[in-house]
């Protein structure tokens, strides 16, 4: 069975540069990431995902530059 992390989106704000919730839930709407998993009526998003959107949003702007 493979398990994958969930973070909330305290976590997923953080990730994304201290963003607002709001923010979040604006990117979900634009199918930038998944809807979220609710784990006990809390939303999650799946840490793979994030990444990728992150990954995604960073060869966009060719940031690969180090």
């Amino acid at each position: 069975m493979n398990e994958e992390r969930l973070i909330n989106f305290k976590e997923v704000a953080q990730m994304l540069g201290e963003i607002s919730i709001r923010s979040i839930r604006r990117v979900i709407a634009k199918g930038e990431l998944p809807q979220p998993i609710r784990v006990l009526s809390v939303p999650t998003l799946p840490l793979s995902e994030v990444q990728a959107y992150i990954e995604r949003k960073k060869n966009e702007r060719g940031g690969n530059k180090q």
